[in-house]
């Protein structure tokens, strides 16, 4: 039997993600998982104690890459938190551009580009639609 019972007849069009959405995304995601590396590898090198100091610096990345797998629901409200949260990382990692650990400038500009990225008209349009 080669029908798996999905009919691929005509239908609604699938709206795709707009390439802004999508680019915040995966910077969202790509810094949650930065931060896993970075906390297991400063665990496995210098111990719980380290790791724990590392991975006080990614909480906000960690949340903002939760929010960030919702990206495909409608609502303004998935923008505007991932907004909130991208400016709350922006703020929670500059302190550890001096002092030496991990993000470093990445975690600010990282949250800079995601801000803007999600203020462009076209992911207002995607999150509102």
């Amino acid at each position: 039997m080669a029908d798996s019972g999905v009919r691929a007849g005509p239908g609604p069009p699938v709206p795709r993600m707009p390439a802004a959405v999508r680019v915040a995304q995966v910077v969202a995601l790509a810094m949650a998982a930065v931060g896993l590396i970075c906390v297991a590898s400063a665990g496995w090198l210098f111990g719980a104690r380290s790791a724990a100091l590392t991975a006080l610096f990614f909480v906000p990345s960690w949340l903002l890459g939760l929010v960030a797998l919702g990206f495909g629901a409608v609502g303004s409200s998935i923008r505007i938190t991932a907004v909130l949260l991208a400016a709350l990382d922006m703020l929670w990692t500059v302190p550890s551009i001096p002092i030496g650990h991990p993000p470093g400038w990445l975690g600010p500009v990282s949250a800079i580009v995601i801000v803007l990225l999600l203020f462009r008209r076209s992911a207002r349009d995607w999150f509102c639609a």
